[in-house]
This record gives C-alpha cells, structure tokens and sequence, in this order.
C-alpha cells in the first residue's frame, strides 16, 4: 500500500531522513514514534507529498509522489500538526472543498466525529477565528472521513479533550480492517488507544 524507496531529506546541509527504504503492504494502524526533532514530522509530510524528498521516491497503491504526484495523492489523506488553511474559509466551507476532490467520502464518519468534537456551533466560523485546536479537528474530520487507501496522521491527539480522543480512536481502529493508518505522535500513553502494536511502531533514531 505504501513503499519508500532510499527517501533521504536535508535541512541545512543535514539528513532528517537519510536513505529510508520501508514497505506497508497492508491495512492497520502504525506508529512513527522517536524523541522530538527525529524527523516524525518531516517523515509524514514526504509520505503525503508535502514536502518533496532530496532523494529516494515513495510509492502509494504502486504510484509515484515523484513521477505520477497528481495520482498517487488520490490515494491517500493527510492530516499536518498544523494548520494550513485559507482563514478566509469557514469550517462548512474547507470540508465541502476536501469532499469534493475525494471519490469517495463517508457522510458517517464525517457526521459522526462532527459531532464527537462538538463543531456544529462553529462550522459557519472562519479558521482565522478558531483555536488552533479546532482548526485541527475539522482538518482531522476532513483527513478521516475521506475515503483513500493510506491516512497520514501527525500528533492527531493535540487538542482533543478526552471524549474527542475516544472518539478519534474509536474510528481509527474501525477504519484499520481497510486503510493502511500511520500516525506520528509524541505521547505515549495515548498510543494504546489506537490499537497500535509493538510490531506496528517504526522508532525512528
């Protein structure tokens, strides 16, 4: 489902990701765990054609990010630890935009986790007046609900008070029979919730 291939990135010279070749072949939930300033980040942000690599190339449902982008980023959505959205948007407005470039999309979960995170109140409310905290949670209801292959999550669990987090996890582990789950998240006790295994963490060094 998802293939790197010697994927290396420098910043100023120096290797965040150097030489990594890995293979998810199949659905489930993973975990890129390792200190902070290892290179989580900037791992997922290659893996959902954020950022281009250095070198190396990365696979998804057998496309290229380097020679076929367009392609192979329909197979897959991202959730970035920040929040790069039009503040003239408001919350109804970017998830009308997500689901329209996505075949498919699961009124259900969108409509499930809306309500799990309490944004009914604040969907006519433009990102330049939210918290960063629920900015967040409509980009996770828009990176969740779409229906792809492979979904990227990173620290999907800032900001999200308990019953959100349940939530969250809840559907991530429903959603793992069928999608491939790589989530990058810095607070272990929040790990087991996701139904990650110790076979399924990549540490990174």
């Amino acid at each position: 489902m998802l293939k790197t291939a010697d994927l290396t990135k420098r910043y100023g010279g120096k290797p965040v990701i150097r030489g990594l070749s890995l293979v998810w072949p199949n659905p489930g939930v993973h975990l890129v765990a390792g200190p902070n300033g290892v290179g989580k980040s900037t791992l997922l942000a290659l893996l959902g054609g954020a950022l281009a690599a250095d070198a190396g190339d990365i696979r998804i449902a057998g496309l290229s990010l380097k020679s076929d982008p367009d392609r192979a980023r329909r197979n897959l959505s991202y959730c970035p630890p920040d929040c790069p959205v039009f503040p003239f948007l408001t919350g109804r407005d970017w998830l009308a935009f997500v689901r329209s470039l996505r075949r498919g999309w699961s009124r259900h979960t969108e409509a499930a986790l809306t309500e799990a995170f309490r944004l009914e109140g604040i969907l006519d409310t433009r990102f330049d007046r939210l918290s960063l905290g629920t900015a967040r949670k409509l980009l996770l209801v828009g990176a969740v609900a779409a229906e792809t292959d492979v979904l990227l999550l990173d620290e999907p669990s800032n900001g999200l008070d308990g019953p959100s987090l349940r939530a969250l996890q809840d559907t991530v582990r429903e959603q793992a029979s069928t999608r491939l789950i790589i989530l990058a998240c810095h607070e272990t006790a929040r790990h087991p919730g996701f139904g990650i295994t110790p076979e399924n963490t990549l540490l990174l060094p």
